[in-house]
């Protein structure tokens, strides 16, 4: 309803407290908006990423498409923490 109306990140927000995992991928590759990638790279962060290497590839992906570097390295030095675990 809200991506219809033209407000992209509201229809994302609705998304990310459904918590669907798909979807929000789909969104965020359809939308193509630097905030929405952000967004979705970090709520992908609070699952299961460890076990599984599709949603470990989108986080990187959307932070790479959103420029944000910073984000990018903190998720290496996530990543690398866990395999030290």
């Amino acid at each position: 309803m809200f991506t219809k109306a033209g407000d992209k990140m509201k229809g994302f927000k609705c998304l990310l407290k459904l918590g669907d995992t798909d979807k929000i991928i789909y969104y965020a590759n359809m939308a193509k908006n630097v905030q929405i990638f952000i967004y979705a790279a970090n709520f992908l962060q609070n699952t299961n990423w460890h076990n599984n290497p599709d949603i470990m590839k989108n986080i990187i992906l959307f932070y790479s498409k959103a420029r944000a570097w910073d984000n990018c390295a903190n998720f290496f030095d996530n990543c690398a923490s866990a395999e030290i675990d």
